[in-house]
């Protein structure tokens, strides 16, 4: 099997970092928010469909936002079972890669200070010149790039947009549905735990 994973919220603990640069970034716009109203809205979408719902000031609060998470971003860690859940999938022939809204290298360097980046083919970033998800674009560039078989190929995410990415790229997706939010989201699989991916596969 050939896995294509989000980061931020799938790999990567990284929403409670996330969220403390949302609010302080809030803080200095002026601009009161309800720290549970936040999370929800940018897991459920995203932060730059946030910043077009709520009419933020852009690019401004995107900008000062992305220097606070900055800030933070050697706080961000995998979650426990990120490690193995990789291994265990490797081990049994298949191979990993990455697709995120984040750079590339800011990834590779997190996976690298973890002792993941063995454990991963390639990257798509938000700096690959990629069509953000859920366009399929990058999802069919590691498919011709790698001849991986669609059939064998599944996207794994946290969030409705990750699996949408997938559904249009035609390959087998699973919900990372940590948080239990009541979704409409039309996946292959659920799963509450990484750790379930190896029952399934």
């Amino acid at each position: 099997m050939n896995y294509i994973w989000d980061f931020d919220g799938t790999l990567y603990d990284t929403y409670p970092i996330m969220l403390k640069a949302l609010m302080r970034t809030f803080k200095e716009f002026d601009i009161n928010k309800d720290e549970e109203t936040v999370y929800k809205k940018i897991k459920m979408e995203s932060i730059r469909q946030m910043i077009v719902d709520w009419q933020l000031p852009a690019p401004d609060f995107d900008q000062k936002y992305h220097a606070y998470e900055a800030q933070q971003n050697k706080a961000s860690y995998p979650f426990a079972e990120t490690k193995e859940t990789l291994e265990k999938l490797q081990d049994k022939g298949g191979q990993h890669f990455i697709l995120t809204h984040r750079t590339v290298e800011s990834t590779w360097n997190l996976l690298k200070r973890d002792g993941l980046d063995a454990l991963i083919v390639d990257i798509i970033g938000s700096d690959s010149n990629y069509p953000r998800k859920p366009d399929p674009s990058a999802i069919n560039y590691f498919i011709d790039n790698y001849q991986l078989d669609r059939n064998k190929t599944v996207m794994i995410g946290d969030r409705k947009l990750d699996i949408e990415a997938g559904n249009n790229a035609g390959v087998q997706t699973v919900f990372f549905d940590i948080d239990y939010f009541k979704q409409d989201i039309k996946s292959a699989y659920f799963i509450n735990n990484l750790k379930e991916m190896v029952q399934i596969f």
